[in-house]
């Protein structure tokens, strides 16, 4: 949708729009109950009534946070747990955690796309600036899930900083030592992140003179801009990038964003 307008012989504006939504939903596997995707360690499965290719594991309830937790729970005297591990969803109440107590976390299609875009026009400046952005889907840090295999990767600051290093600390993010701890490395909501972002894709301002007007026959038309690509990115993902095409982050480079001041003469 898009619209212009003037507000004045020198004030013109136009502004326009763009939003897409998607339903994905598997109907049909030809007799299969689910077809299995990804990797062993971080799993996908396409499901009947479910979308496609969606991250598959475990649901994180919470941090070991005493060892009379531990005590009192005997998925965790069976496992070997201590405080500082991750404590798992016992969906089917059993005390065992297994490939029953797995759910669907999300998936990397969007629910919803959209854009935008603002002009500008008074006398002889010029204003315009565009913006997109996605919601609904989740992104899989993969390079969380790798710390186990690796000794000198980094981590994202959050994680970093977020640590549980004692009762209280921490109820989302598991001990430094529990990251090398397999238990831990079960895929599970704990690597599966929002990955929903807003983006000021381009925005420039120009001004432009008319050679005629300004010097004289001889002079020519000229135009300065200054122009912004991609200045601001926002979103809760602890990557660097959160637009990424099939939703597993593999070391993903930063957004750069690109300013050019430009000067353009038509003779």
């Amino acid at each position: 949708l898009n619209y212009t307008g003037k507000i004045s012989q020198d004030l013109q504006y136009s502004i326009g729009g763009n939003i897409a939504t998607l339903k994905n939903e598997v109907t049909d596997l030809f007799g299969q109950e689910y077809i299995n995707g990804g990797q062993a360690e971080f799993r996908q499965r396409s499901q009947i009534g479910e979308p496609l290719l969606s991250f598959y594991g475990y649901e994180v309830a919470g941090v070991y946070q005493t060892q009379e937790e531990v005590d009192a729970d005997q998925v965790a005297i069976d496992n070997g747990l201590v405080p500082g591990d991750l404590r798992f969803v016992d969906q089917n109440n059993d005390d065992l955690i297994d490939d029953n107590d797995k759910v669907f976390l999300g998936s990397y299609f969007p629910d919803l796309t959209y854009g935008g875009s603002l002009g500008l026009k008074f006398k002889n400046f010029e204003f315009s600036m565009y913006i997109m952005g996605q919601a609904g889907n989740s992104i899989l840090n993969r390079k969380r899930g790798e710390l186990i295999w690796t000794n000198d990767t980094n981590i994202d600051a959050d994680l970093a900083t977020g640590l549980w290093n004692g009762e209280g600390t921490s109820d989302r993010y598991p001990s430094a030592s529990g990251l090398r701890r397999g238990w831990n490395q079960n895929f599970s909501d704990f690597y599966v992140e929002d990955g929903d972002f807003f983006r000021i894709q381009n925005v420039q301002l120009a001004y432009n003179l008319k050679g005629t007007e300004l010097l004289g026959q001889d002079m020519p038309d000229v135009r300065i801009y200054v122009t912004a690509e991609k200045p601001l990115t926002m979103f809760n993902y602890n990557g660097f990038n959160p637009e990424i095409p099939d939703g597993i982050d593999r070391q993903f480079y930063p957004v750069p964003a690109i300013y050019t001041v430009g000067l353009n003469l038509e003779f």
